[in-house]
């Protein structure tokens, strides 16, 4: 598919069709992530956790943190007990 880069203002711009928006469930204001490949660009959705279950995450991870170092030392084979 061919595209039109377009200045707005300092930058450029590319724009995508309807049809990707709806399929990656995109909308003007989300973020994207770039990236440069051997092949050329890659544009993908950024996956966002929703801030209410990051917060939730952060705060398991922080009570529990000793105890998932154990857990994790385990799977390594680096279990001391």
């Amino acid at each position: 598919m061919k595209r039109t880069l377009l200045t707005l203002g300092n930058s450029t711009a590319v724009t995508l069709p309807p049809d990707f928006l709806e399929r990656y469930n995109l909308k003007p204001g989300d973020l994207v992530e770039v990236e440069n490949t051997e092949q050329g660009i890659l544009i993908r959705p950024q996956h966002t956790l929703d801030p209410a279950f990051e917060q939730a995450l952060r705060s398991v991870v922080t009570r529990y943190r000793g105890t998932l170092k154990r857990l994790a030392e385990h799977d390594r084979g680096q279990d001391n007990s």
